[in-house]
């Protein structure tokens, strides 16, 4: 089986370094990124994503206030992207504010869920759950 791929994408290092370490702790054997810049994120999955014909199933985690572009700016440019490289990822807004998100969950139907700081073990196996129902079904 393939390894599970992660991407944090947060301002905060402490942010990052705790979901690396959570995300470790759940699967020893996952393959995470972080980045704490949101414009070399985009870049990064441009390059890997756009250049290779193998599926990378990949969990990103993104935090919405950064100061050189929010995580809805950041959502505004992903959603460019081809449908291959979208197709990839499952996106979970990572955040410490206790905005109402609803309506921003209209605009971006594609997000999975809204997950409050820090990330939990609890929140991966939600997600390992809910990734694995299409393959049960």
């Amino acid at each position: 089986m393939k390894k599970q791929r992660y991407m944090v994408v947060d301002d905060d290092p402490t942010n990052n370094m705790i979901c690396e370490f959570t995300i470790k702790r759940f699967d020893k054997e996952a393959e995470i990124k972080t980045f704490s810049i949101p414009e070399e994120a985009l870049a990064s999955i441009k390059m890997e994503y756009s250049t290779t014909s193998e599926a990378l199933p990949t969990v990103l985690f993104l935090d919405v206030n950064m100061p050189t572009m929010s995580g809805w700016e950041f959502l505004d440019v992903f959603m460019q992207f081809d449908e291959w490289v979208k197709g990839q990822f499952t996106i979970y807004i990572l955040s410490s504010s206790i905005e109402d998100f609803t309506k921003k969950a209209e605009i971006y139907p594609f997000i999975q869920g809204f997950l409050s700081k820090p990330l939990k073990l609890t929140h991966l196996e939600e997600i390992r759950e809910e990734l694995l129902q299409p393959l049960l079904k």
